[in-house]
């Protein structure tokens, strides 16, 4: 395949998004494949290099951001027809509660585990000011002559000070493992949505 059927097929498979989305995505991989010819491949060998029209197209539907994913599965090429437009007029109660509901369902697990994680922090921030302060406190106590006691506090205070880098371990674990859970669960929506937009092509 040349390069100009190449970037028409993935044009073709990009239907929907803006112009500018899918010129500026095309102009990328248009000089991937001069950069490869170049280097010494022939046109056919720097297209085959790059990926098929189905790869390009899905990687680029990947990096694409979810809203602009959505409104252009949402948009019908040629208008909606009258039906249609009766069907969502007269359903939108339904389907935008549902689609509502869904969407503050997954919004409120994401803040309930952000509110996990931030809770871990506080206690590791709280453990370690805590102890931070209670060795001034215990320095202070034992010129006083506080004797045994400021002692006590000293080791009382390293003890949270021990906690609180230990505890900071698993907790940064734990906010990277979220933020990686949402990365996939973004993913996943994509990918819903690409898979309805070549269901939609199939048809």
């Amino acid at each position: 395949m040349n390069r100009k059927d190449f970037l028409e097929a993935v044009r073709l498979k990009l239907k929907g998004l803006s112009e500018e989305d899918i010129n500026k995505a095309l102009e990328f991989y248009e000089e991937a494949i001069s950069d490869r010819i170049e280097d010494g491949l022939t046109e056919d060998e720097a297209v085959a290099a790059i990926g098929t029209p189905d790869e390009i197209a899905q990687q680029i539907l990947m990096d694409t951001p979810l809203p602009k994913l959505v409104k252009a599965k949402a948009k019908p090429e040629k208008g909606f027809k009258v039906w249609e437009i009766i069907l969502l007029v007269l359903g939108f109660p339904i389907w935008f509660s549902v689609l509502l509901a869904a969407g503050l369902v997954a919004l409120s697990l994401i803040i309930v585990l952000f509110a996990i994680v931030l809770s871990f922090f506080a206690v590791i921030l709280a453990l370690g000011l805590g102890g931070i302060v209670l060795v001034v406190a215990s320095i202070l106590m034992m010129i006083a002559g506080g004797g045994s006691a400021s002692i006590f506090n000293i080791g009382i205070a390293i003890l949270c000070i021990g906690l609180a880098v230990l505890l900071f371990i698993p907790a940064k674990a734990l906010a990277l493992w979220i933020v990686e859970l949402c990365g996939r669960f973004g993913k996943w929506v994509k990918l819903k949505v690409i898979n309805c937009r070549k269901k939609g092509e199939d048809k």
